[in-house]
């Protein structure tokens, strides 16, 4: 706790070259050989209890790490799963699965804590470095994950061990969803989605979040439609905006529930439900009124009802709430010239409401093109895109692409661009049917009858939802 309050101190003054030199230190212990030698000689269960060396090292490190704020070289942390990755993958695809059961505090803070610093100390998608040289340790841990989940689901018992097992399983699997390529891997588990329906009832609410969280970024349409009850995850998602939208102390908790309703909110069904349930009202409350976080609250609302706009109820309702119009207009011109997250998502949602049935309106029979191709892809995507981009160049295309990613060119250019494109590459992947503003723009281009192209960015995917049906 005192490292904690030092950080926030450091942090409130302005002043880092303390923390930092704490941080190298940590850094330099957790990837030290005895850590390596420590993970080594662990036994092959979970119910052991450690000693204080081995606590600080494989708990206390990882946690102080956690705490770190967001302003470091990448390669630094980098060096933890370089090091600590395939022991760590070794010992724990080697314990005993059935000693899940009973696990001791010790280790589970050791599950917990190390995971959380080989998987999520770097942001991988937003850095320009590939995860790919620890895939394959990271597909074993998911299925080892996976199997330890089978264990504790046939356990029938309540205890509070049991509940604090399965939501360190929980969390842990999320941690994998959010590296692309594991995810990928994770959809061809079987019973993995089967699983963790049944884990949704457990009733705890960090488990149960954590749980929908995967749920969000693993379900298909036909998922969604044949294995889940729609209303039942809506209504579980409106009853926790419910009880934490007036709530101070529950902040995070809030913003939580918000990206994983945002990961469900792409399926038709959930959509539906959504509407239905009512929950139209609660998410335009988080952008009319000024007591929500315009940085983390205010964007991804917006991106969540443009989603939501995709449906004609939906795009009427908002519509007709002269408050919101009102709120995004405002939103949309404000003199912020680097355009703010806010304010792309409310350019997105204003282009949605107001000026794409116009723009559609406005066909033209013209054979002029300003550009060959387009190429509408996801910021995950991005790099085997800017290699296609680079080789049509190559062979003499003139091609209009956003190198900022979806993100820094307003819908209006993106519009014009796609007008002015003979044909569209639609770059389908995951990510890019996830992607509110991917929608937006092919939406666009099949509205405007552009000639759309689609490419598959990773074998063996098959576009569903919106994306199979375009």
């Amino acid at each position: 706790m005192t490292y904690q309050y030092f950080n926030r101190l450091q942090s409130i003054i302005n002043e880092y070259s303390s923390t930092t030199s704490l941080v190298f230190a940590v850094i330099k212990c957790l990837c030290s050989s005895y850590s390596i030698e420590i993970i080594k000689k662990l036994e092959y269960n979970f119910s052991q209890n450690l000693n204080y060396g081995q606590i600080l090292l494989l708990s206390t490190c990882p946690l102080y790490l956690k705490w770190y704020p967001s302003y470091y070289d990448p390669e630094l942390f980098r060096q933890i799963p370089r090091i600590l990755l395939s022991p760590f993958t070794e010992w724990l695809i080697s314990c005993h699965s059935n000693s899940i059961i009973h696990c001791s505090k010790d280790v589970e803070n050791i599950l917990r804590r190390l995971n959380n610093a080989l998987l999520r100390l770097i942001e991988w998608e937003n850095v320009n470095i590939s995860n790919q040289e620890f895939y394959n340790d990271y597909c074993k841990l998911v299925s080892k994950w996976s199997s330890l989940l089978s264990v504790i689901l046939k356990h029938s018992s309540d205890d509070s061990n049991t509940i604090s097992i399965k939501k360190i399983i929980a969390h842990n699997l999320y941690d994998f969803t959010l590296h692309t390529n594991v995810l990928d891997f994770m959809k061809t588990i079987p019973n993995l989605i089967p699983m963790l329906l049944q884990m949704a009832d457990v009733q705890e609410d960090a488990t149960q979040l954590h749980t929908y969280r995967c749920l969000g970024k693993l379900m298909s349409e036909i998922d969604i439609k044949i294995m889940a009850n729609p209303s039942k995850i809506t209504s579980v998602y409106i009853k926790y905006l419910l009880n934490t939208i007036d709530d101070p102390k529950t902040k995070e908790r809030f913003y939580s529930i918000l990206q994983s309703l945002k990961n469900f909110v792409q399926h038709d069904q959930v959509k539906i439900e959504l509407i239905k349930q009512n929950a139209l009202p609660l998410l335009i409350r988080c952008i009319i009124e000024i007591e929500f976080d315009p940085i983390k609250v205010k964007p991804i609302v917006l991106e969540i009802l443009l989603a939501l706009s995709f449906n004609n109820d939906a795009l009427l309702t908002l519509r007709q709430n002269i408050n919101l119009m009102s709120t995004i207009r405002n939103l949309v011109n404000s003199t912020n010239s680097n355009k703010s997250n806010l304010q792309r998502a409310a350019e997105a949602l204003l282009w949605k409401l107001e000026k794409e049935a116009e723009a559609v309106g406005k066909l033209t029979n013209s054979k002029s093109y300003k550009y060959d191709i387009m190429i509408s892809y996801s910021h995950s995507d991005r790099q085997l895109c800017y290699q296609i981009h680079e080789r049509l160049v190559h062979d003499g295309f003139s091609v209009w692409i956003d190198r900022d990613n979806m993100y820094g060119t307003t819908m209006v250019a993106m519009a014009e661009a796609i007008e002015n494109s003979e044909f569209v590459l639609i770059c389908m992947s995951d990510t890019y049917k996830q992607s509110v503003y991917c929608q937006s723009e092919a939406h666009y281009a099949f509205e405007r009858r552009c000639h759309l192209i689609p490419l598959i960015m990773k074998p063996c995917y098959k576009p569903d939802g919106w994306l199979g049906i375009m």
